[in-house]
């Protein structure tokens, strides 16, 4: 990896200033932002923290340069596009420009949401610039500069380091990661519908959990008080070990075939599947997004009036108490599920899938822990059963075979989350049971509720 390293102030770097490394190699050309960056997002509290920090320091010493962190470069023969520094920068040319301290700026912004930050900002910070004006001196702000000729090498350097600002999160490296792939012609338009995705935090982490809870290649997801290890996981799996090739989908197809040799085809559903290989560039961008259109419609917004009782049932299981870590997993089956079978009896296959999921919250003592879905998934492998089937049927007798036990603790405890869960599930299902029958009545009749409901399972 050839890097170049160098020191500058904000005037130099502004006023496009030919800067000499410390081995004597010219650093010049015009800042440019990317097309596949993400948004410049930075708000108030970004923007004021920076704005103290200018204070504190140079109350306390006026001479000595304010150090803002290191820009991640890559230089081509008449840009400098930014890497990693975009958001910092970014506010730095306001704050230049209200202050009068750089003429012109030369970043070009073709998001709206870019648009619409920096108008938000501009108007604040010049409502307030008396109160600000006399911390911001471009020729006592100092960056280092590191520059590569390799746009690869430059996002290498940024994925290992901790620069400041406001870092990344997983979903916002690999989308740099897969846009890079794009062929340019079409960058433009892939970043555009990656900003239209929204967050995918929640969807690139159900995915996450699907993929990596299995019996084949089984590994551990860390726990959401770890995101830095979250991070490489996500850049691990959705970034680099992605292939290159074409944009594939592998999906189920029922064939039928007559007597006489011919072929009727039938699928379920057009798409992608959950645990699929996926290769760098397009084929991880529509990935991404068909779930995340997956997610938005079957879970998060649930405008279906044709599947009217499905969309009842969640909305009551999206305010259950006390169920955090087990709605995740419920999530990541429903997309594994609708993504292979559809809306196939949707409303039953989603209320097994609870009867087997949810069936943590009854069968433990009291809280359900995030360690422990994990064991739950070896010993009883929901995801695997749906992965596995090659019919909803067949997927149903493996959820139906699946035994609910009701451990009698705290149930009694009308205040425990426990009681007040069973009490929920109780009036959701309409199971006429009372309390102090709980420990002895709510796994059979729950069971027997849920393959009512269902009916039968025929093609």
């Amino acid at each position: 990896m050839s890097v170049i390293v160098a020191t500058c102030t904000a005037r130099e770097l502004f006023e496009k200033k030919t800067i000499q490394s410390s081995e004597g190699k010219e650093i010049k050309g015009k800042l440019t932002i990317p097309e596949y960056q993400r948004p410049y997002c930075w708000q108030d509290k970004q923007i004021d923290d920076l704005l103290r920090d200018f204070r504190v320091h140079f109350e306390r010493d006026a001479e000595l340069p304010y150090y803002l962190g290191s820009l991640i470069l890559h230089q081509t023969e008449e840009q400098l596009n930014i890497i990693d520094g975009q958001q910092r920068i970014s506010t730095l040319a306001i704050l230049g420009l209200i202050s009068e301290q750089v003429q012109e700026i030369s970043l070009e912004y073709t998001s709206s949401i870019s648009h619409q930050q920096i108008l938000k900002n501009i108007e604040r910070l010049r409502s307030g610039l008396s109160q600000w004006k006399n911390w911001v001196d471009f020729n006592r702000i100092q960056f280092t500069l590191v520059v590569t000729q390799s746009e690869d090498d430059a996002y290498r350097f940024f994925e290992t380091q901790n620069t400041g600002g406001v870092r990344l999160a997983g979903p916002d490296i690999i989308k740099a990661h897969h846009l890079r792939a794009v062929p340019k012609v079409h960058q433009t338009n892939s970043a555009r519908q990656w900003e239209r995705l929204g967050d995918l935090n929640s969807v690139v982490m159900a995915l996450l959990k699907g993929r990596y809870w299995q019996r084949i290649q089984p590994r551990n997801v860390p726990s959401h008080r770890q995101p830095k290890p979250i991070r490489d996981c996500i850049v691990s799996e959705f970034g680099e070990n992605t292939d290159i090739g074409d944009d594939v989908s592998f999906i189920r197809i029922r064939s039928i075939s007559s007597p006489c040799g011919d072929l009727r085809n039938a699928i379920f559903q057009q798409g992608y599947d959950v645990r699929q290989p996926i290769n760098a560039g397009l084929n991880c961008v529509n990935y991404l997004a068909y779930f995340q259109k997956l997610r938005d419609k079957y879970w998060k917004n649930l405008e279906l009036p044709h599947i009217k009782g499905y969309v009842d049932f969640c909305i009551s299981l999206r305010e259950l108490e006390g169920c955090g870590y087990l709605q995740d997993l419920f999530e990541t089956c429903l997309l594994m599920y609708i993504s292979q079978f559809g809306e196939y009896k949707l409303e039953s296959a989603a209320k097994k899938l609870f009867r087997v999921v949810y069936s943590r919250r009854v069968t433990n003592q009291k809280s359900v822990r995030e360690s422990s879905i994990p064991a739950f998934i070896n010993d009883n492998p929901v995801l695997d059963w749906i992965a596995l089937s090659y019919t909803p049927q067949q997927c149903f007798s493996y959820l139906d075979a699946f035994k609910l036990t009701v451990d009698p603790n705290n149930i009694r405890d009308t205040k425990s989350v426990k009681a007040r869960f069973m009490k929920d599930v109780n009036n959701i299902f309409d199971l006429q049971i009372k309390d102090g029958h709980f420990d002895s009545q709510f796994g059979p009749a729950l069971t027997n509720k849920i393959v009512a409901l269902g009916g039968p399972c025929d093609e």
